[in-house]
């Protein structure tokens, strides 16, 4: 992309075993599935929206990582794969493809046909489940990330009269990254900076 960003997707099935301490309380955490990914870049993008979800209901190994991403205004270009049942589907190639669908806050709906395949994906996030975090852009000023990791999805795919549906309700991450807050009535959280 024009602004050197990159997309890494280290580990997008990951198991997580530990404890987490925030303030006074500590949470013990036993085989919590989840990702390892950044984006690495000297300044970020105009915006972009992320979802992954890790081990569907139907499918404990599959999962789904897409982004969509914004180098300007006006252009958005999605890239990301699926893996279901053992196979693994890409979407987009290495630049990406045009970007179809609907995306706001709380709302994603993404359609493709990669490869011979139908692929639908909706994700869903409650208002009352999304923070916002300030990204420091030493550029352009901010990034305002709004952000749940409690969302749920539906993947839908289907090719030659064949459709299966996976669910990831509750523990799919959904994301946007925009130039302004998009609701004032979200709680932000501390600003985060670039190092």
């Amino acid at each position: 992309m024009r602004r050197r960003s990159s997309y890494v997707m280290l580990s997008p099935l990951t198991l997580f075993s530990g404890r987490i301490r925030l303030g006074n309380e500590t949470f013990n955490i036993d085989n919590y599935t989840g990702m390892i990914g950044f984006t690495a870049s000297d300044r970020y993008l105009h915006g972009w929206v992320w979802t992954h979800c890790s081990g569907f209901n139907e499918d404990a190994n599959g999962w789904f990582d897409l982004m969509v991403a914004s180098p300007s205004e006006n252009r958005w270009i999605a890239f990301g794969a699926i893996k279901v049942n053992g196979r693994l589907i890409k979407l987009g190639d290495l630049m990406g493809e045009i970007f179809r669908g609907v995306s706001n806050l709380g709302f994603l709906k993404y359609v493709s046909k990669p490869r011979g395949f139908n692929v639908n994906l909706q994700v869903t996030a409650r208002r009352e489940d999304i923070i916002i975090a300030v990204y420091e852009d030493p550029v352009e000023g901010h990034r305002y990330c709004h952000n749940s990791e409690i969302a749920s999805s539906t993947l839908i795919i289907s090719k030659n009269g064949y459709e299966k549906v996976y669910n990831c309700q509750g523990r799919t991450f959904y994301e946007i990254l925009a130039p302004k807050v998009i609701d004032q009535s979200l709680p932000l959280i501390k600003s985060l900076e670039t190092p």
